[in-house]
């Protein structure tokens, strides 16, 4: 009838031969049968006759030998084979006009984008403030490539850039937000990139971001740096963030309560930096006419301070 429909019959048989607990042949027969038609028992018959053979076993593994020089242990993270050659700012400004230019969804723009990342970590500041004169624009989509780069870049120079362009107030407040969160981020942290983010702190209306992006990068700086708080801009954002304090943290007004917060938050993201000032977030943590959420956030600021600094000592012992 027409409502009979095609018909596919299959069938696998092998035989294996397995010596000294290893298959030493197989043969496989595949039969497949198709039938359109049911009368007469017409249709197609297809079968594949395979084969496979054990010839020899090794009795160790063939590799050719590595200098061990050459080998390393390495994240694979943003890792790309360091170029020889040297790059420069015009090339770099043409691969941007070539971002503008591909399609936002293409395997192509991706490729490109990781190209300007780590092309931009081979140009120097000056080289990289011309880039930002030429190719700050915006493409046809509102993107601008050269923002979202720079964060994943991770130099000294691409951090001092990120802080001038932040200073100058030529970028909208999202993305001096991503500049700042991408700072915790950083692996390897200098102290002229501390020394170039310090005078933010200072800045009349500093965000939360601010706050917690510079110390995050402070903590990450120290935990790699042996004696950290004798480098000259450790050292300065710690004044800046103890004359916040006051002395014991007191507030006037609501205003003033939420900044102190901040304030004391920060120094508990500084970490190792913030051991020298132990004395007065004790004197914060103890006296009693402070508002709760100061003495609690003042013990919280001690979470990364080493025990070496006597934390028992410091704290206060009960009311």
């Amino acid at each position: 009838s027409q409502s009979e429909q095609q018909i596919l019959s299959s069938q696998l048989e092998c035989v294996q031969t397995v010596k000294d607990r290893v298959l030493a042949e197989a043969k496989c027969t595949e039969s497949n049968l198709v039938t359109p038609f049911s009368w007469k028992g017409s249709g197609t018959k297809t079968q594949t006759r395979s084969s496979l053979k054990l010839f020899q076993v090794e009795t160790e593994t063939l590799y050719k030998k590595a200098d061990s020089e050459d080998l390393y242990v390495t994240s694979m993270l943003y890792e790309r084979e360091q170029t020889e050659r040297e790059v420069t700012g015009g090339e770099v400004t043409e691969l941007v006009w070539k971002l503008c230019l591909a399609h936002s969804a293409s395997f192509e723009t991706a490729d490109l984008f990781m190209t300007l990342v780590f092309e931009l970590r081979h140009l120097s500041l000056e080289a990289l403030k011309v880039l930002w004169q030429r190719s700050s624009f915006k493409c046809r989509d509102n993107w601008q490539p050269l923002i979202d780069a720079l964060p994943s870049c991770a130099t000294e120079a691409c951090v001092v850039l990120m802080k001038e362009i932040i200073a100058s107030g030529e970028v909208e407040e999202d993305k001096v937000e991503y500049f700042f969160w991408s700072f915790s981020f950083i692996p390897k942290p200098t102290s002229g990139m501390i020394e170039s983010l310090a005078p933010l702190l200072k800045s009349p209306g500093a965000s939360q971001s601010c706050f917690l992006g510079v110390t995050a990068l402070l903590h990450r700086f120290c935990s790699a740096y042996n004696s950290c708080d004798d480098v000259p801009a450790v050292q300065s954002v710690m004044r800046t963030l103890g004359k916040f304090l006051g002395g014991n943290c007191t507030v006037q007004d609501s205003e003033g309560l939420s900044q102190m917060q901040l304030v004391l938050k920060a120094i508990g993201n500084a970490g190792l930096a913030a051991a020298s000032l132990a004395p007065v977030l004790s004197l914060c943590a103890s006296l009693k006419s402070n508002p709760i959420e100061i003495r609690l956030a003042a013990i919280q600021a001690f979470r990364r301070i080493p025990c070496s600094v006597r934390v028992s000592d410091l704290l206060p012992a009960g009311d």
